[in-house]
């Protein structure tokens, strides 16, 4: 019976570790997606991959997710000479999703 048990938890914690981590892929992916549809790459670059103006690599370590949000909703909020075009209406998931996939790149 406690054998038995000990599957069944390795299981659950395996199914729900499985869950997290596709979930985690399809946020991450949709989070590339929207960094494409919405054209970010015109100034940024990632990987030495799209515009000069600024480079994203390494934006995961410096920034947090609310100061990405605040960057990418409200730019002049951030640095008010800044010349990043401001997308205070992008839905929340898609807001929600580009930041998760920004915080990635460490």
């Amino acid at each position: 019976m406690k054998t038995a048990i000990t599957v069944l938890g390795f299981a659950i914690v395996s199914l729900v570790g499985a869950t997290v981590a596709f979930f985690q892929g399809d946020t991450l992916d949709h989070g590339k997606e929207v960094y494409a549809m919405q054209k970010c790459a015109l100034c940024h670059s990632i990987s030495g991959a799209g515009g000069k103006l600024l480079a994203l690599d390494g934006v995961g370590s410096r920034l947090r997710a609310e100061e990405m949000r605040k960057w990418i909703r409200t730019p002049k909020a951030m640095k008010p000479d800044t010349t990043m075009k401001a997308y205070p209406n992008l839905p929340e998931k898609d807001l929600a999703d580009l930041t998760a996939y920004l915080l990635t790149l460490k």
